[in-house]
């Protein structure tokens, strides 16, 4: 069962999950509330009674799709792992999640495809920027124990991380039907060459 947020209803989660699925089927502007009300078995006037607008339920259905990327990044900051295994848990916990939420997936990656500069700086302020921030900081620190070369751009290690996350579920299907790949169905064994790849490089080290 899906867990209900403090302070919703059970309709209004009902809400928010046609909301996100419709919007990242057909887009915010194809969805109307009478569309997202008849999805999810409620009335058009419970919609509103729940969300002031089309407008204030997309962000809903935003902030929503990045809940749990909130949760995996607290874990990863408060485990003891070493710094290898905690980079390997967190990139795989965060392919898991979004292979979990194919819905929040497409939303996020239709919203940061199509925007607009404002909404590109709505998206940083309000969505996305904090974790980015905090992901970076927890690279950067292990930057300065010592654990990963200190001449890097934490930031470009960060991107590379979430890059190849949002490649694999953007184009998992078409990896599948590419010689040569075999981990389209193996998640797990992908992130562990993804790490390896971070962590070691492919340069050959000199004899």
């Amino acid at each position: 069962m899906k867990s209900q947020q403090p302070g919703r209803t059970e309709a209004a989660e009902r809400i928010i999950d046609a909301a996100k699925r419709m919007f990242a089927e057909t887009g915010y502007d194809a969805v109307s509330i009478r569309d997202i009300a008849a999805a999810a078995g409620v009335s058009k006037a419970n919609v509103f009674h729940h969300f002031a607008s089309k407008e204030e339920l997309y962000q809903e259905a935003l902030h929503r799709s990045c809940a749990k990327a909130k949760a995996v990044l607290c874990e990863m900051a408060q485990t003891n792992h070493e710094p290898g295994e905690q980079l390997r848990s967190f990139f795989y916990s965060d392919l898991s999640r979004s292979l979990a939420d194919p819905d929040g997936s497409r939303l996020l990656l239709a919203e940061g495809f199509d925007c607009s500069e404002e909404q590109a700086k709505y998206l940083v302020s309000q969505v996305f920027g904090h974790d980015f921030e905090r992901l970076t900081e927890i690279i950067a620190n292990d930057q300065t124990k010592g654990n990963w070369r200190s001449e890097i751009d934490p930031a470009a290690i960060a991107t590379l991380m979430i890059a190849a996350n949002t490649f694999f579920i953007a184009y998992r299907q078409i990896l599948r039907q590419l010689p040569g790949v075999d981990f389209a169905d193996d998640p797990e064994r992908y992130a562990d060459s993804i790490v390896e790849l971070l962590l070691n490089g492919i340069r050959k080290e000199e004899q």
